[in-house]
């Protein structure tokens, strides 16, 4: 049987034989602890990381309390096991412990224990300010730590002053806070508690994360609203690598409620561990997806408030992120209207996750070949050593083909600096119509993948996978994950070394070929 991608091997005329089903993910345990019903989780990985700080009282009696900050902690804590973080991994801070200068060294601390291609999660929950800040001219976002005052309060552009260290190690960087940072319409509520009683919704007190306003800052002028993403950038951090969901706008309030956490963290844990829905059939779940889902929630507990209204999730950097590959059986069905993916969107699906820092340069011998006559041609070059691989989807749009490694020639391993040449010589692949576009996805990993899952579904000498949700779910977890990822070699030495084939890391290009007559 030909490859339906309508391409071929030169020497492919004899039969392949029939490709076989995809072949389902092993399935997965629930989050440990007090998770929503049907949690979703992975097996957990040594590469990934997690700092929580929640902070519930303050130590100036005057900064009201949020109660519901202490179960932001097992929340946060539930979000960081979905995303394969190991609970030996994750760091906490709460109230006293989150002074200023705690915050500070567990950034310090965090900064030293990431290693290259490792992932990290960071979560905060507690208030938010504005801070006077003369060399930006104006008023900029802050969150306030417990000790508040000048030492105890941290600006976005402190934040990604320490964060930027960090982004340069890690494959991507995922940042929650759950405060607010608002302006003008919060002067009155700083320290407001508020109790709507005809909001059925309304299952405990609500209280502003907002404090510490000043009658300068609390003016909607001259104020500078800054994002953590803008700061981050403003930095050389790639927008591609980081991930920042906010809990409202600059300026809006967002809640705290005293029995389930503030509103946004517990509605974020509930997409992300069990609800957020499959909306584009991608086979995966997205930030995107999940904000909405989110949303969704929020808009509904606040509807029927006669003083608030709901705040707006905002999410920045890359909101395609897939935080963990699950939540197949959550798809949504073609018959709500959603049109299935195209091959080329399966692989960008995959592009979308790589690691902005990793430059990968790929050229083709020609962007245009005749049917029958002309042969694939890639050359490959990239500025870390590494083990590439290309996927190929058809115009059919029903499987995708790792064209390489095959069983042909196995050596993907690449060197910093120097060409590398595809097909080699034992190989070749022929355009062999019908006429159409061809999309390739060339992917160069710190670290092999582990692609035994794939063996069942072969076409000659190439491995293939469905272009269906639980085809696509299968090849974005193989190739998001390094094969040692997950292994006790990889947990940090005494000496802080690193074995470099732990890193899920890659760096990718997308590139088009034509078939023409």
């Amino acid at each position: 049987m030909k490859p339906k991608s309508y391409w071929m091997l030169a020497w492919l005329l004899l039969s392949l034989g029939s490709s076989a089903q995809s072949v389902l993910p092993a399935s997965y345990g629930g989050v440990t602890g007090a998770a929503p019903a049907d949690a979703r989780s992975l097996p957990s990985r040594s590469n990934r990381h997690a700092l929580i700080v929640t902070i519930s009282r303050y130590a100036n009696p005057a900064t009201s309390e949020l109660p519901g900050a202490r179960i932001d902690q097992q929340s946060a804590t539930q979000m960081a096991q979905a995303m394969q973080v190991p609970i030996d991994n994750i760091s906490y801070l709460k109230d006293e412990q989150a002074t200023g200068d705690g915050i500070r060294e567990a950034l310090r601390q965090l900064t030293d224990r990431v290693q290259e291609g490792d992932r990290v999660y960071i979560h905060y929950s507690g208030h938010g300010t504005r801070n006077e800040d003369a060399s930006s001219g104006g008023c900029v976002e802050a969150l306030m730590a417990y000790d508040g005052g000048q030492g105890g309060t941290i600006t976005n552009h402190e934040l990604a002053d320490r964060l930027k260290a960090i982004t340069t190690k890690t494959d991507k960087l995922f940042v929650m806070i759950d405060a607010c940072h608002s302006g003008g319409v919060v002067q009155a509520a700083s320290a407001t508690r508020t109790r709507s009683l005809t909001n059925d919704e309304d299952e405990g007190m609500l209280r502003a994360k907002f404090t510490g306003i000043s009658e300068e800052c609390g003016r909607p002028v001259n104020i500078k609203t800054r994002s953590l993403l803008t700061e981050t950038s403003a930095k050389g951090v790639f927008p591609q690598d980081i991930i920042h969901v906010s809990a409202s706008r600059h300026n809006e309030i967002s809640f705290d409620d005293e029995r389930k956490g503030g509103l946004a963290t517990q509605y974020v844990r509930d997409c992300m561990l069990r609800d957020a829905k499959d909306l584009d059939n991608s086979g995966a779940i997205s930030m995107e997806e999940i904000r909405q889902c989110a949303q969704e929630k929020l808009n509904r507990r606040l509807a029927k408030d006669p003083n608030f209204k709901a705040h707006n999730l905002v999410l920045n950097g890359n909101g395609g992120f897939v935080p963990a590959w699950f939540g197949m059986e959550n798809a949504v069905p073609a018959a709500t209207g959603f049109a299935p993916l195209t091959g080329e969107q399966e692989l960008r699906q995959m592009f979308d996750q790589r690691d902005a820092k990793r430059r990968v340069q790929v050229k083709a011998g020609k962007d245009k070949l005749k049917i029958g006559l002309d042969v694939l041609d890639l050359n490959v070059l990239t500025d870390r050593s590494g083990y590439v691989y290309v996927a190929m989807a058809g115009s059919d749009n029903k499987s995708v083909y790792l064209l390489f490694p095959n069983d042909l020639d196995a050596n993907n391993k690449i060197e910093a600096g120097q060409q590398f040449q595809l097909p080699r010589p034992n190989w070749r692949v022929k355009a062999s119509g019908p006429e159409g576009t061809d999309n390739l996805l060339v992917l160069v990993a710190d670290a092999p993948r582990d692609l035994s899952a794939l063996a069942q579904n072969k076409a000659g000498p190439f491995l293939t996978s469905l272009n269906d949700v639980k085809g696509r779910a299968q090849l974005g977890a193989l190739m998001s994950m390094s094969k040692m990822g997950g292994s006790s070699v990889c947990s940090q030495s005494p000496s802080g070394a690193k074995n470099p084939l732990c890193s899920d890391a890659y760096g990718a290009v997308m590139l088009a070929v034509d078939e023409v007559k």
